[in-house]
Formats: C-alpha cells, structure tokens, sequence
C-alpha cells in the first residue's frame, strides 16, 4: 500500500521536479547573463560581452559576418532570425554555463545551448586554436538546428567541422590513419551521443567531416537535391526531419548510406600507406643528399690540377708565339653589310 502511495507521488513529483530544474538553470544563466553589452551585431548574430567593445571585437564580428554570408549563399538557404553569442570571460563561469550538459561541453572552447537558443564560447585569451572557425563552427550547430528536427548528431558536427575549415591536411592524414587501423564506422551506433571515451572524440569529428564530405563530392546532384528540399520547407515557415529529406534526395536509407560511407573509409585507408611511402622516400632523399654532395667534393679534392703550361714551356720557344699586331688604323665595321670600293680608280672618276 505504501509503495502504491510512493509511487503516485513520485508520478506527481517527477514533473514538478524537472520543471525546479530548469527553471534553476535558466536563474543561473540569467543571473550570469546579467552583466554582458552588446558589443556588435549584424543581419546574423549578435556578439556580446562582458567588457566595452574592443577593435578586435568588432573586427571578428565583422569577419563572422562575411563567414556566415558565404555560408548561406553556398547552402541557399537564409534564416531571418539571428544567434546570440555570448563571450565568457572568466573559467569559473564558462564552467557554471557549462556544467549539466555533456561531458564533451565541459572541455569544450565554446558550445550551443539549444535550451537558450545561444552561443558561448570563452575569451580569446583563453582559446589556442583559431577563434573564429571555433565560432562558425557553433554557428553552424545552431544554423541547422533552424532547418532540421532530429538530425544526427554525425550530420551536426560533420557540418560544423568541414564548413568552418576545421579540416586540415594534419587531420586529414588522422582520419586516413584511423581508418586503416579501425576501418569499422561507428557513425551509426552513435548517431545521437558522443562517444563514452575522451579518445575517440577526435576520430568522431574526423569521420563526421569526411561523412559530409562523403555526401557532398561523391553524390553532388543528390546533394544539391537534399539542400532544395530543406529550402523549400524552410521557405514554408517549416522545419524539416533530417531523415525525410535524406532519404528523398539520395534514395536511400541513413543505415544504406553508412555501410557505404564505411567501405569508402576502408579504401581510403590505404592512401595512407602511399602518403606513408612517399613521406619515407623524401625523409631518405633528405638524409641521403648531404652524403652525396659530401663525397662529391671529396672527389673533387682528391683529383689532379691541371698542368699550367705557360710556366713549363721553354724561354727560347717564345719567339715562335704569334705576334699582336697593331689594329689602330683599321676601319670600323658596323651590323651593316660592307660596300667595297671599286678597284679602277679612274672609272670611279665622274666625267
């Protein structure tokens, strides 16, 4: 009877509890929150802070702008509403922002909270790698949470990291690498969480890169066609569920697509190999020609001056030598052709 009792409490305690939670997380952003200016704004986002607007600041709002611009006109698609960024001074409270959320958040640089619909990101005293690919990366989280219901989260940081430039040729050579060690794909298993292990995060965001890389260079009608889709349901007024539109578009289901993706990842793991060998070659080449030019001049030392045969020739033979003749009286010759006298001297005389 009790335990019939308990349980009909916890079914009324259950909502009100959860509803305590978030109306205390929403107190504690918004009383962090209570100090931040607008520092800059554009038709995209607004950029906030605690501190006045620096030049710097202004200048990396601006250069967001031409990022995110150029983002939309390649995607087509141009949401009216703008995202909030929020620049976090101090670690304590980045940490206060971030903590409940996932565990990746809390080692993040920067993070989209869809609760508040908002960017924060830490100062940039406080970030090592480049900060403005870190804000279009977010930006990006929160561009296609504008679009989509239910995306995956591979579609989301692959997105995120291949159209923010996160990609180099360093990483790039990672994933080849992970691929020839782990061909196995786990994009689909984990379509909705990070993976458990602070190890295989990096290797998470290489293989969501290359997925969207995937869509976009090996199937480029269907991916234009996935893109007009979700424009014209944005144009609606309406947000479109990720795997209708994929599936739409590409003919094809999301597991369909991911045994493909893992076979491509397999193949590409033996370029790793060639880049590998080709690495090996120059390292050997580099080491091997200072040898070779080394023992190039030791051969030169070691042979034979040539005999100097001014000093060896005989005194009595210098009468023989040809003697220079005095050229200053002759005439000089110009590129022209010579015009020669006429050899009767009384023919040239007029009459």
């Amino acid at each position: 009877m009790a335990a019939g009792w308990l349980n009909k409490l916890q079914v009324w305690v259950n909502p009100f509890a959860k509803r305590g939670l978030c109306l205390a997380l929403f107190g504690v952003f918004f009383s962090l929150l209570m100090g931040y200016q607008l520092l800059h704004e554009s038709p995209y986002h607004q950029l906030y802070g605690e501190k006045a607007a620096s030049t710097s600041d202004i200048e990396l709002s601006q250069a967001l702008a031409h990022k995110i611009s150029d983002l939309q006109i390649t995607l087509g698609i141009y949401p009216k509403t703008r995202v909030k960024i929020y620049i976090v001074h101090g670690e304590k409270e980045y940490h206060k922002l971030s903590v409940g959320k996932a565990k990746i958040v809390e080692f993040s640089d920067a993070f989209y909270s869809g609760e508040e619909r908002a960017i924060y990101i830490r100062s940039q005293d406080q970030i090592l790698e480049n900060y403005l690919k870190i804000l279009l990366h977010e930006y990006i989280h929160w561009y296609l949470e504008e679009l989509f219901s239910s995306a995956p989260l591979w579609f989301h940081e692959g997105m995120a990291t291949y159209f923010s430039g996160q990609m180099g040729y360093d990483r790039y050579l990672l994933y080849l690498r992970e691929s020839l060690v782990n061909p196995k794909s786990d994009l689909f298993r984990i379509g909705y969480y990070y993976p458990e292990n602070r190890a295989d995060w990096p290797r998470f965001y290489l293989s969501s890169a290359m997925a969207v890389r995937y869509m976009q260079e090996k199937h480029q009608e269907q991916w234009g066609g996935f893109w007009n889709i979700v424009a014209a349901y944005h144009h609606q007024g309406q947000i479109i569920r990720f795997s209708e539109a994929f599936v739409a578009a590409y003919q094809t289901s999301l597991w369909d697509f991911h045994q493909d993706f893992e076979r491509y990842s397999r193949r590409q793991g033996y370029l790793y190999l060639i880049v590998a060998l080709n690495s090996l070659i120059f390292a050997f080449l580099a080491v091997l020609l200072p040898f070779a030019a080394r023992k190039r001049r030791r051969r030169l030392r070691n042979m034979p001056d040539l005999p100097d045969l001014l000093d060896e020739s005989d005194p009595a033979d210098l009468g023989d030598l040809p003697v220079a003749i005095d050229h200053t009286e002759a005439p000089e010759f110009s590129n022209s052709s010579v015009i020669q006298e006429p050899e009767d001297e009384e023919a040239s005389d007029p009459v």
